[in-house]
């Protein structure tokens, strides 16, 4: 059995000109838009956030882990954080931790740093530790349980963020995409993981990713896959006797045109994707089950037997292409 972890990115973005490299207008006040947007998706067609991929998870009988960007609530009002914390939860699924240090420019707390780098690879492992426990507080004082993993944002983890998260008593991290090593991620090690591996106190999950073309990988996105391409590395991985596959979208993966002073835009098909996807899971009960990290235990994690690299098929890569052409013109 593939123990496929879906992972959804719930984060926010201001709609603001160059920021955050720009700091938001003092005069900002309300993210109402935002928040509409990016966890809600609220669009001219109804609403394709956390409520509509909740409600087809638990139709279709799968579980998924909302890695939850706290530090946003600082700026915007605990309340909303509060409100995700209890949606997820309340329909069964789980939240983890995950942080954008983007927001550090904007709040005010002396246990952190004043100033936002992109990554938390660029802080010292002092104040990775003191960054990962203001999230978990966080999400905590929103009513968040079992916190035991997690995600650096944009994957922008060292191996100084897997020490912090053991210092904080997290088991799990799954901040490792082979597709984003060098600028972004700089989990070093001296060959691709493919599959769990314990480093620096604690379980590294990494993103699955499969070869599409030669010599360039593409990591199980819901956005950057096609759902045959999806589809055929999930069996594939299965067929191999992998322990995990982890699968990456976003609260906002489901609509596009986020921009100010206007309602977005459903993506029609990457709803389609994700609709494939949770049918895909549910019909194939016998080879996947999705799992949440709450409920891994470390001890059931088996040794890495060397698995191979994934592949596409040239067809299936070739129809991904064609689709999202298609789909920049509908």
């Amino acid at each position: 059995m593939l123990n496929v972890y879906l992972t959804v990115d719930t984060e926010l973005w201001p709609y603001s000109e160059g920021w955050p490299v720009t700091a938001l207008s003092p005069d900002k006040t309300t993210f109402d838009e935002e928040i509409a947007a990016c966890f809600y998706g609220k669009t001219s067609e109804g609403e394709f956030g956390l409520p509509y991929q909740i409600e087809q998870l638990n139709q279709y009988g799968l579980k998924a882990t909302y890695f939850l960007e706290p530090l946003f609530a600082d700026r915007a009002g605990n309340n909303y954080l509060a409100d995700l914390v209890d949606l997820i939860q309340r329909n069964h699924q789980e939240v983890q931790l995950h942080l954008h240090t983007e927001w550090l420019s904007e709040i005010h707390d002396p246990t952190i740093p004043p100033r936002f780098k992109q990554y938390m690879h660029q802080f010292t492992l002092d104040e990775q530790i003191a960054l990962i426990a203001k999230g978990m507080h966080s999400l905590r004082m929103a009513g968040a349980e079992k916190l035991h993993a997690f995600r650096a944002g944009s994957y922008g983890a060292n191996r100084d963020t897997l020490r912090a998260a053991a210092q904080n008593g997290l088991l799990f991290d799954s901040s490792y995409n082979p597709c984003y090593l060098g600028e972004d991620c700089k989990i070093d090690l001296d060959e691709q993981l493919l599959q769990p591996f314990k480093l620096e106190g604690v379980w590294e999950l990494p993103i699955a990713f499969f070869q599409d073309y030669p010599g360039h990988q593409r990591h199980a996105q819901l956005a950057a896959c096609s759902a045959k391409e999806m589809e055929t590395a999930l069996l594939d991985a299965w067929r191999q006797g992998w322990f995990s596959f982890v699968i990456v979208l976003h609260s906002f993966e489901l609509i596009r045109s986020r921009v100010a002073g206007q309602l977005s835009l459903p993506d029609k098909l990457n709803i389609r994707r994700f609709n494939r996807l949770c049918e895909f899971l549910s019909s194939h009960t016998d080879k996947f089950r999705t799992a949440l990290f709450s409920e891994l235990d470390p001890a059931t994690i088996p040794e890495t037997k060397s698995p191979k690299i994934l592949y596409s098929r040239p067809y299936h890569t070739i129809r991904r292409y064609v689709e999202q052409a298609y789909s920049r013109f509908s």
